[in-house]
Parts: C-alpha cells; sequence; structure tokens
C-alpha cells in the first residue's frame, strides 16, 4: 500500500523530533509545561514553532476530522494537545439561545455602547481581561463587560450537560488528544448572572447563609458556583478516559476576585500576569501577579500548578505589543517565578513574526 501524505509527514516529524532531547530537569524541579493556545491553520508550521521555542503543549479547536490530524501531528512530536472548549452561545447553535446569561439594563446599554464603538481599542476596554479603574462602576455607561461572545449560564443543568457532551465527544473522537483545555468560564458582566435560575439559586443560597451581607453573599455564591462549575467538569473529563489533563485559562476575569485559579481542580491552571492591551501593566502588577498565581501555599488541590499566562497580539488594530515589551515582560516572570511554565494565546504570533520568537528562545535561554 502506497503511504499516504499524512503518513509521510508523521514519520518524518517522529524521526526529526524524537532525536531532540529536552534538558534534564535537575532532581526535585516540576516537570517543563510551556503552552500556546493556537489557531489550526498550519500544523506543520506551529508544531515546529513549538519545538524551536520549547512549548510542549498546544491548545486548539476545530472540527472532528482536523482535530485527529492534529493531534497525531503533535503526538509524533511529543507536545501535548488539548481539546480548547469554550461555553459559548454561537448563532448557529439557537437551541442554546434560552440558556444565555442574562445581564443588567445597565450592562446590556454598556454592551451595545461598545458594540457602536468605531475606535478599535475602544477607549481603553481590555476585551475580558481585568477593567481599568476607570470603567468598573456597573452604573457608568462605559464600564466593561464581555463583548467577544455570548456565555451560557453554567448554572443551567442543561448547559452543563452541553458541556459535558461536547468534552466527552471530543475526546472519544481523538484518542491521541492528551486533555482539554477551558477557556471563557465566567461571567458577561464579569460578576454574576441575573437570568431567573440564577437569582432562584441565589435566593436558596441565602437562606443557607443568613448572616452574610447581600453583596458579599453574591460574591461568594457567584464564586463558588463558577469554581465548582470548573470542578465538576475536570472531574467530568476525566473520567471520561483515565489519565487526561485538564488545563484553563481564567478568563474572562472575575472582578470581585481576579485570581482565584488556587481553588480549581485542574492540573495547570493559567491566570493572567501580563495582558495583551495598553496601558501595559506596571512591572509590580506583573511581579505581583506572577507570585499570586504560581504561589503552591493554599492551592486547594495539589496537584494542580500555577501557569503564568501572558497576552501576545502583534500588528492588529485593537493590540500591537513590541518586541521589548514582551522581553520586560519575561524578565519580570523569571525573576519571580522562572520560566518552566508558561502558557500564551496567540502562539500564533511567534509562528509568524521570528522577532517574537527570537525574544523567547533568548528569555528561556537565560532561565536555564
Amino acid at each position: 500500500m502506497k503511504p499516504t501524505l499524512s503518513t509521510l509527514i508523521l514519520g518524518c516529524l517522529a524521526a526529526l523530533w524524537c532525536g531532540l532531547s529536552a534538558r534534564p530537569l535537575p532532581a526535585g524541579e516540576p516537570p517543563v509545561w510551556r503552552s500556546g493556545w493556537a489557531s489550526m491553520a498550519h500544523p506543520e508550521e506551529t508544531i515546529a514553532c513549538a519545538r524551536e521555542i520549547g512549548f510542549n503543549a498546544l491548545i486548539f479547536h476545530g472540527p472532528v476530522e482536523r482535530m485527529k490530524h492534529w493531534t497525531a501531528l503533535t503526538k509524533a512530536a511529543g507536545i501535548e494537545s488539548y481539546y480548547w472548549f469554550s461555553p459559548i452561545v454561537r448563532d448557529r447553535d439557537g437551541d442554546l439561545a434560552p440558556l444565555a446569561q442574562v445581564m443588567s439594563p445597565e450592562d446590556d446599554a454598556a454592551l451595545e455602547n461598545l458594540r457602536a464603538a468605531e475606535d478599535p481599542k475602544k477607549g481603553g476596554y481590555q476585551f475580558g481581561g481585568e477593567p481599568l479603574p476607570t470603567r468598573r462602576d456597573p452604573a457608568s455607561p462605559d464600564h466593561d463587560v464581555l463583548v467577544s461572545a455570548r456565555l451560557l449560564c453554567f448554572h443551567r443543568p442543561e448547559s452543563v450537560a452541553w458541556c459535558r457532551k461536547q468534552i466527552a465527544d471530543m475526546l472519544l473522537a481523538c484518542p491521541d488528544l492528551s486533555g482539554v483545555g477551558l477557556d471563557y468560564f465566567g461571567y458577561q458582566n464579569y460578576r454574576g448572572c441575573l437570568c431567573p435560575h440564577s437569582l432562584k439559586l441565589f435566593d436558596e443560597y441565602r437562606q443557607s447563609h443568613p448572616d452574610a451581607p447581600r453583596d458579599q453573599a453574591w460574591v461568594e455564591f457567584s464564586r463558588d458556583t463558577l469554581v465548582a462549575t470548573i470542578n465538576d467538569l475536570s472531574r467530568y473529563a476525566r473520567s471520561v478516559r483515565p489519565g487526561v489533563k485538564v488545563t484553563i485559562h481564567v478568563y474572562p476575569t472575575f472582578l470581585p476576585e481576579p485570581v482565584y485559579g488556587r481553588r480549581l481542580n485542574v492540573d495547570t491552571c493559567c491566570e493572567t500576569v501580563a495582558w495583551f492591551f495598553e496601558p501595559y501593566w506596571s512591572e509590580k502588577k506583573v511581579a505581583d501577579h506572577t507570585l499570586q498565581v504560581t504561589q503552591p501555599e493554599g492551592r486547594a488541590f495539589p496537584v494542580s500548578r500555577g501557569v503564568p499566562f501572558f497576552g501576545l497580539y502583534v500588528g492588529r488594530p485593537e493590540a500591537d505589543k513590541p518586541p521589548e515589551r514582551l522581553a520586560r515582560e519575561l524578565a519580570i516572570i523569571r525573576r519571580n517565578a522562572g520560566l518552566g511554565t508558561l502558557s500564551v494565546c496567540s502562539f500564533n504570533e511567534f509562528v509568524k513574526h521570528e522577532n517574537m520568537r527570537q525574544v523567547i528562545k533568548e528569555a528561556l535561554a537565560a532561565d536555564e
């Protein structure tokens, strides 16, 4: 039988990359885990880039047949592959529309203002990251809410059932997948869902927490149910196929407690330490977040590792991070936690831009 193109590619990749040895780790040093959230446009180039710059995990999503092809290539290259899954209500999923989160009239007005803004940067909007101090007041017409997607209300059992099915179907269809990468688990308004079902659950929560002030109870209810949903889906993914790993990008921000990853039952928890957009975070904020994210003490699940996540867009209307800025951010992360664990979106910027590849390679070389 004549070999197919895919077979030839897999054979070449395996022969080439199996000969590339990773840096040996000193006794007691945790394994390196560097992940890139990537599109599926150019699999061979993306995998080659990951090997070149020292990343060993890629997170992506697409149709099942493309996922099978990608995961076969990543496995041959010795790179972990994760199914990038988000609880998003898309236009084609009309049956999910009734399960979408509900916001206040003020939130809805802010959403429409953001959609109508002609400035690509939308006046300092942070696109799901921590809002600027001047854009946090929910009574203001210019406060931040999530524009890029409509999110499912995960308080609804139907939403959780749908998420479980998507995860199970992909894990079973793609046996070469290493795990699941969760993203977009949070609230449209960064605080909580106001749909009737969520409010009913909150009333029940208040009855069991009568001494907590209402505002405090709302924060704790919203946070704890978000955490419980993520942990439930993590356990479920592992039950579908033992040995499956779970990672997450904590996004969008949960404004009352932006760094809550220590509560999550995931293998690797990617939390932001440097964001995509201007104004870029101060050196102190990058350092403080790096220390919080990577702190092993106080984690509810000892197997979970905190991973510094940095955002990277190049040459886009809404964001264009210069190489020297990325170099400074990586230097701060290295000083405070090392670069053994890292996560980035969009990994495609490293694939496309040689100067950015050089920045990350120099940073990792300095960390050895």
